[in-house]
């Protein structure tokens, strides 16, 4: 159409004889059409990379900012895949604008959970959830970089902001990323696989030892400092790893402080993260062995130190995404040393979640086992560092691919202890056991 016009008005002012005014008045209005043209053709290609995007996004079950699962009646990530997507197809949309742009997503939750009277959270009704705002910019070349904010209430009813992970990061190779900043702690898979966001995950809750800091999680589940990153070539299938040093972790009123600002001594955590993704006929397998070692402290309530605990943690994990399977088990040996008598105590931990999923509906059931030595200082400094066993039912319906609705009933047995409070002082804790129902509709954007 553009070359019609351009061929029209070319043989209008040839062939027809004017004053020097009306071939003004010609070239200003045979600009004012090509700009009109150039408007339409801008509004095309605006229409097409849009159709491209919902091509995208109806193709695969993630929103463009995230990995979200969704009923398979759409292909589903592997759960390796989930920890790639994000950036991958945030850059994507970015160069379509350009040099750079800044790519905002998010997520929100509402819902509502009962629990009987020895739950020590005492859940009643119903419960705003979350809002998680997921940006990840493009600024072209090799560097990248995730903000993620999340806004939710506290058990005090007040909202509270947090800038739960902010990563700057620069690929180096195809085998490597290097990553600078706030981040998910690489140990296993889930921790890197589901984030805030509440419609990732199939389940409503996380397993408790590996749940967020703020929220009762007795392992640093986020940390601050610089992580390596990337993938190689292994026979049919591919090798993966992390590595990454970060800030030291300490307890502050009985809390899980992962050093957010800065450190609080010379001791730094040193971690690492080595998979295998399979391929072929076993497409969709994951395995890895995972470790973390680090010094932590203990302060009371002026910030004295009471103990003193070097961590060395060492597992293994496993996952299959195929054939409408999800199962994914994570195990956790620890081998603490009390650095004031060297007594040394070992704790272990896992869990495994079974999935299937039949249309929209994905029905699961999670084991979770915690077994901790109840004279580890580490353990016992903080409020949740209780040994339980835990059993999840629950279900996922998937809406459509960026809401869902879950159900979810857990049972919860924590055996008798004998915790520290902030003085130091030790806190007798009875056997209790409980149950809770909960109900989640969340929704990606």
């Amino acid at each position: 159409m553009l070359r019609t016009w351009v061929a029209a008005g070319l043989c209008a002012a040839i062939a027809v004889p004017a004053s020097a005014d009306t071939q003004a008045e010609l070239v200003q209005a045979l600009q004012r059409r090509l700009e009109a043209n150039a408007r339409v053709i801008e509004s095309l290609a605006a229409r097409i990379a849009d159709l491209e995007r919902k091509s995208a996004v109806a193709a695969a079950p993630t929103p463009p900012s995230s990995p979200v699962q969704t009923a398979r009646t759409t292909p589903a990530l592997t759960l390796p895949e989930l920890q790639e997507s994000v950036t991958q197809l945030a850059e994507n949309m970015s160069r379509r604008n350009g040099d750079g742009g800044l790519a905002l997503h998010g997520f929100a939750d509402v819902g509502a959970a009962w629990s009987s009277r020895r739950d020590p959270s005492r859940l009643r009704g119903f419960n705003a959830g979350t809002l998680d705002l997921y940006l990840t910019p493009h600024f072209g070349g090799r560097v990248k970089g995730l903000a993620e904010l999340v806004v939710k209430y506290g058990p005090d009813g007040g909202a509270a902001v947090d800038l739960e992970r902010l990563q700057l990061g620069y690929t180096v190779s195809d085998a490597m990323t290097l990553w600078f900043g706030r981040f998910h702690t690489p140990y296993g898979l889930w921790n890197t696989a589901f984030h805030h966001g509440a419609n990732l995950q199939t389940s409503i809750s996380r397993p408790r030892f590996i749940e967020f800091e703020d929220k009762g999680g007795i392992l640093p589940s986020h940390s601050v400092g610089v992580w390596a990153s990337g993938k190689l070539a292994l026979g049919a299938g591919k090798a993966t790893y992390d590595a990454y040093l970060s800030n030291g972790p300490r307890i502050v009123q009985r809390t899980l402080d992962f050093g957010a600002f800065t450190d609080h001594d010379a001791n730094k955590m040193l971690g690492v993260n080595l998979g295998y993704q399979a391929a072929g006929a076993l497409n969709g397998l994951t395995l890895g062995v995972h470790g973390f070692g680090a010094t932590a402290q203990a302060h009371d309530s002026a910030g004295a130190v009471l103990n003193h605990t070097r961590l060395r943690m060492a597992g293994a994990y496993f996952g299959y995404d195929e054939h409408d399977w999800e199962v994914l088990g994570e195990a956790y040996h620890f081998a603490n040393r009390n650095l004031s008598n060297g007594v040394r105590h070992n704790s272990r931990l896992g869990f495994v979640q079974v999935g299937r999923t039949i249309a929209a509906w994905t029905p699961f059931v999670r084991i979770e086992r915690s077994g901790l030595d109840p004279t580890d200082n580490y353990f016992r400094s903080q409020e949740s560092g209780r040994s339980y066993r835990r059993s999840v039912l629950g279900v996922r319906v998937a809406l459509d691919p960026k809401s869902s609705f879950k159900f979810e009933l857990s049972d919860t047995q924590e055996r008798a202890t004998e915790l520290l409070d902030d003085s130091g002082a030790v806190l007798p804790f009875a056997a209790r056991s409980y149950r809770r129902a909960a109900f989640q509709y969340s929704v990606a954007f």
